[in-house]
């Protein structure tokens, strides 16, 4: 009987060869920022530095074979640490970037819009504050005004982290001429409008109005105001001349010298005061039917209209009265 010699190196050999996956091992997440115009060595030594990688010259490697080493974008990321190098660099090369979800509320002046991206994104201010000016890109939005005070829009957005300012605009003046169609005409009783002067009226009501059911009728007080040639006197055009917020409107600043004033200039100011919201555009365009030319605030988050100057005042003096 033959012995049988079994070699036992093509044994290990094919232990070795089989397909073994070990458990990956989640260590956390970094943050980080590849900043415009960084080649393949500076991105392969920020990842090593923030050890989301382990071999820096592996991944010069693997980049360049790969064949996507021009491709990496640049922005905020999540990535895990000690992460597989081939994952990183297909996220970095199909632009897999941190988003964030901001809410634009109503009512907000340009600036106010500007300041709040500035804390809750990476987004280059100072590039998009020079856009909402810049007549040139202005009118490549379809639009013939000289700035974009009013037509970005409120409303809740999913951009990127360090999104180009362009695309953060664009976006929002879109979403906006989705309901206000620029250049449009619009007839309200006997009178007509263009579209920046309905977002104007649009922006009076947002900054006037607390409450959405009293849009429309605040809506009628203007242009019944308006119809009639007398001055708005609009206490929001007042703040928005003078510059600041303040809780109350005095005698003396009345006076200031200013287009946007509306209880020295008759008409509606040069453009919109504020970033109207969807409920302050549809009541500018579908306005109640009242016979009221006055109003004030009780100070309880509503008006009291009334028809006649001297019904105004009587209502004035009740609401002091009370307080």
């Amino acid at each position: 009987m033959k012995r049988i010699k079994i070699s036992c190196i093509p044994l290990i050999t094919a232990i070795i060869l089989l397909p073994v996956s070990f458990p990956e091992i989640y260590l956390g997440e970094v943050e980080i920022k590849i900043k415009r115009g960084k080649n393949l060595s500076d991105i392969a030594n920020l990842l090593a530095e923030s050890r989301i990688i382990e071999d820096r010259y592996g991944f010069r490697v693997l980049g360049a074979l790969s064949r996507k080493s021009s491709m990496l974008s640049y922005g905020w990321y999540e990535l895990e640490l000690y992460q597989n190098p081939r994952l990183v660099i297909n996220m970095l090369s199909k632009g897999q970037r941190m988003t964030i979800r901001i809410t634009i509320p109503e009512g907000l002046t340009m600036d106010g819009t500007l300041n709040l991206l500035a804390k809750k994104s990476d987004i280059n201010i100072e590039k998009m504050d020079s856009l909402i000016q810049d007549k040139d890109f202005i009118i490549s939005l379809g639009l013939n005004v000289n700035s974009l005070e009013g037509y970005l829009f409120p409303d809740t957005y999913i951009f990127y982290k360090s999104e180009d300012p362009e695309k953060v605009i664009r976006k929002m003046v879109y979403n906006l001429s989705s309901i206000l169609k620029p250049g449009s005409r619009i007839r309200i009783n006997s009178m007509r409008f263009d579209s920046k002067e309905i977002l104007t009226i649009a922006s009076l009501i947002e900054k006037e109005a607390m409450v959405d059911r009293e849009k429309p009728i605040i809506a009628s007080v203007i242009y019944n105001r308006l119809k009639k040639g007398m001055k708005l006197q609009i206490d929001a055009t007042v703040l928005y001349a003078l510059g600041y917020s303040k809780g109350r409107v005095y005698f003396k600043d009345l006076k200031v010298n200013s287009p946007y004033n509306t209880y020295i200039h008759k008409g509606l100011p040069p453009g919109p005061i504020a970033n109207p919201g969807y409920q302050s555009i549809l009541a500018a365009t579908h306005p109640g039917r009242t016979d009221y030319f006055y109003y004030v605030a009780t100070g309880k988050g509503d008006h009291i209209f009334t028809k006649t100057f001297k019904e105004h005042k009587t209502a004035k003096f009740k609401i002091r009265r009370n307080r």
